[in-house]
């Protein structure tokens, strides 16, 4: 039995896989995290040690500690492991070993990542190649969104937020799509961002690939520094050009060209033209690591999607209740899009705020972003530690630009009051979709169990 690996939050989305993969490797493996969750009643089962809380003598007997960008460096374990000259690693440096000495595939990007690595992930393992995966979200094949594999392919997301992933030297590195998020990382510098994305580019192994979104502006921007790379999307110059042929409530058809010749037809059961470009991206990687296209899109149509991916929660009662992980302008345009493309229906659009940083940075585009929605009903702003608010960034305000462009929204600070608001005036027919990167999934359950 290999020594002691202990995860200091082992519960949050990058740390849970990774200690997934660590147990199937044969470690032993304990955590911590501040409650108990789906990621950490799973992680147990598998063997995992886990205390809820954190407390220097939950490392005792550890040899070497990880952690995340998330844990403040005053964290009691984190300390002690300091004192204890224990092993300490980011998340990413192991994340970085798993990937560097495989063939990597590395998806990278401010939105469609986790989409994506879980179409390539579930399509190569289906296919039979084996390959290790770290998704950033729960997908249900693989339980927190991961496994170790016997394979020589690793597939992982490549977070772009602290930087850290510039420690990946993968054989194939996707970036869907360049915007203007964690700023406060980038000294509120977005031209230091996109200079990052270069970085972890130049970073492609000599024999590898760069796969590239075009339909992105500020992607297309920078692929001529890059000729050889892969380009994918709707746009007419793309290497791979992909071809609505229907767009259904939750399936998707659609056709592919490479340099101009017929690739392939594919269908999605995961809605939404956003999932075309990602479908897209997924099967450039699959093409390029000698899959045919028959057997790709043989799997591709039975993707069924990572959790608060456009996740359908219920119908119940002629209402449909879906969740999703949307936290930026983008994605919201993108996920209510969907919604009006699949469905004639009345669509209620529940979001919460995600930090007062991004919501700053990105206050404009925030309140264009609901558009397609009929029905709008924000929540106050959702600041994880260590945020501290910012004086006239508020939901109040959000609220007020909306109404001015004409929309129907309703501001419900407590999250606790969303529900018994939704019940007041939800019909027969309408489509409820929760969006935001906090607890705002919980209102989904929370309005599914009513409807019962």
């Amino acid at each position: 039995m290999n020594q002691r690996i202990h995860f200091i939050g082992i519960g949050g989305t990058g740390m849970g896989p990774l200690a997934k993969v660590f147990l199937e490797m044969g470690w032993q493996v304990s955590g911590s995290d501040l409650k108990a969750s789906e990621t950490t009643h799973y992680l147990q089962k598998l063997g995992a040690t886990i205390s809820l809380g954190h407390a220097a003598e939950n490392i005792e007997g550890v040899c070497d500690v990880v952690y995340s960008s998330a844990i403040p460096f005053d964290n009691p374990e984190l300390t002690a492991a300091i004192e204890k000259n224990l092993n300490i690693y980011h998340r990413s440096e192991l994340l970085a070993k798993l990937l560097n000495e495989r063939r990597g595939i590395a998806v990278g990007g401010a939105h469609g990542k986790t989409t994506i690595t879980s179409m390539i992930s579930w399509v190569l393992d289906q296919a039979g190649l084996d390959p290790t995966i770290l998704i950033g979200a729960r997908f249900a094949p693989f339980g927190p969104g991961a496994k170790f594999g016997g394979g020589n392919i690793a597939v992982a997301e490549a977070d772009e937020s602290d930087r850290s992933f510039l420690r990946y030297h993968p054989e194939i590195a996707v970036v869907t799509s360049i915007e203007a998020d964690h700023l406060e990382n980038y000294n509120g510098d977005f031209s230091e961002l996109i200079s990052t994305y270069k970085q972890f580019l130049e970073n492609v192994k000599p024999n590898g690939v760069a796969v590239l979104g075009i339909d992105d502006y500020e992607v297309r921007k920078i692929t001529a520094v890059y000729p050889n790379a892969l380009t994918y999307g709707f746009s007419e110059d793309a290497k791979w050009r992909a071809e609505i042929t229907e767009l259904k409530q939750v399936q998707t058809k659609f056709s592919l060209f490479f340099q101009g010749e017929k690739y392939g037809d594919f269908t999605l059961k995961v809605p939404g033209r956003h999932n075309v470009s990602n479908a897209c991206a997924a099967i450039v990687v699959c093409d390029f690591l000698g899959l045919s296209a028959e057997k790709i899109g043989q799997h591709l149509a039975t993707f069924s999607g990572a959790q608060r991916r456009f996740q359908i929660i219920c119908e119940k009662k002629g209402v449909t209740v879906v969740d999703d992980y949307a936290h930026h302008p983008t994605e919201i345009i993108a996920t209510l899009r969907a919604v009006r493309e699949g469905w004639d229906r009345r669509v209620i659009a529940v979001f919460q705020p995600h930090r007062y940083s991004r919501t700053k940075f990105l206050f404009d585009e925030f309140t264009k972003a609901f558009f397609d929605a009929d029905i709008i009903i924000l929540t106050d702003i959702y600041a994880p530690p260590p945020e501290e608010p910012i004086a006239g960034v508020s939901s109040e305000v959000m609220v007020k630009r909306i109404r001015a462009l004409g929309k129907e929204v309703y501001l419900i600070k407590d999250q606790k009051e969303v529900v018994r608001f939704l019940m007041k005036i939800v019909r027969a027919n309408d489509i409820i979709i929760t969006m935001g990167a906090g607890p705002i999934w919980k209102t989904a359950k929370e309005v599914c169990q009513l409807l019962d």
